[in-house]
């Protein structure tokens, strides 16, 4: 079985990240925002790239814990749903995709 859109949602879900890094830079004048966004959204996309590689789905799936653990934190202190609401909710699909991907394909048999 082919699974070529859990790579589309890894770039899909990198864009987003990077934008919204952007868009937290323009707004608030962000540095960390910018920063955190963009080596996010670059990662997200370099594991979609390579997502043969027999530790991308595992990578991505940290990936998407980490970003649902510190925005989810953030969420819970400001209680503003964009972006951390946002992103939180778009981690845990990915998170679930690479889960579903792990579960019905294994690692280290060419996900795609």
């Amino acid at each position: 079985m082919t699974f070529a859109w859990p790579v589309l949602l890894l770039y899909i879900y990198g864009i987003l990240l990077i934008v919204g890094g952007a868009m937290g830079y323009v707004k608030a004048k962000s540095v960390p925002s910018l920063v955190a966004g963009v080596v996010c959204g670059v990662i997200a996309i370099l594991l979609g790239l390579d997502y043969t590689w027999h530790w991308a789905p595992i990578a991505a799936l940290i990936l998407a814990i980490v970003l649902i653990l510190l925005m989810g934190r953030r969420y819970l202190n400001t209680r503003k749903a964009m972006p951390a609401l946002l992103i939180v909710v778009l981690s845990v699909i990915v998170a679930l995709v690479q889960i579903y991907v792990m579960a019905t394909e294994g690692l280290g048999n060419g996900h795609i």
